[in-house]
């Protein structure tokens, strides 16, 4: 089926990422080679190379990909909540569940733990980036009318290092069952942020270690 819009390239990359996504499901990271997500997209696996010349390049879009369409559904869900607090809150639990519960993640990390974490780590920038990005374009003025462009952007760092800090700690122990506790884990730690807008270290974080 073609999409709207998209020229023939961007179908075909479309499918090819398509195609990693169902293969690393089945098989995982490691064992997933680009020949077979060609095999599954349908294209020759030169067509895949032109475009990606390494897997970690592949790899690399696919988890772009996924935030994108991560953050187009937790717009589309903010949009009828009014209350600025509640509007962080709830965009946090959102971004942190859909992470925290994806099946990818899930399965990469019982399979080997170690890597699952270096990757999350020295690899996460592709996502942590505009993660920023996309925050601070939502937080200007939650802590009120005299918060700078800069603060702004500054509370989105301090929630995007939260959020990663509580994926990373949490992924061994699983202590939330569902996304309403991390609801609650974000209503009862997170407040602090509204009380100081730069979010700068001054001490009054009410964080707690859910492990």
């Amino acid at each position: 089926m073609k999409t709207p819009g998209m020229s023939r390239a961007e179908r075909t990359g479309q499918k090819i990422l398509d195609a990693a996504m169902s293969s690393v499901l089945a098989k995982g990271i490691k064992r997933t080679s680009v020949e077979a997500i060609a095999a599954v997209a349908g294209v020759s696996h030169m067509t895949v190379y032109r475009r990606w010349p390494h897997k970690e390049d592949l790899f690399t879009d696919l988890l772009s990909r996924e935030a994108d369409a991560l953050f187009d559904r937790v717009d589309q869900s903010l949009a009828a909540v009014d209350d600025p607090r509640e509007r962080l809150v709830e965009g946090f639990a959102q971004i942190f569940w859909a992470f925290y519960d994806h099946p990818l993640l899930v399965r990469e990390y019982d399979a080997d733990p170690a890597t699952t974490l270096r990757v999350l780590t020295v690899a996460s920038r592709p996502v942590f980036d505009p993660a920023v990005d996309y925050l601070a374009a939502r937080v200007g003025g939650l802590a009120g009318p005299e918060q700078t462009t800069a603060q702004a952007r500054h509370m989105a760092e301090v929630m995007v290092r939260i959020t990663h800090s509580l994926l990373l700690t949490t992924l061994e122990t699983r202590p939330f069952a569902d996304e309403d506790e991390v609801r609650g884990w974000g209503r009862e730690h997170l407040g602090w942020i509204f009380d100081d807008p730069t979010a700068g270290g001054s001490g009054r974080s009410r964080q707690s270690n859910p492990t």
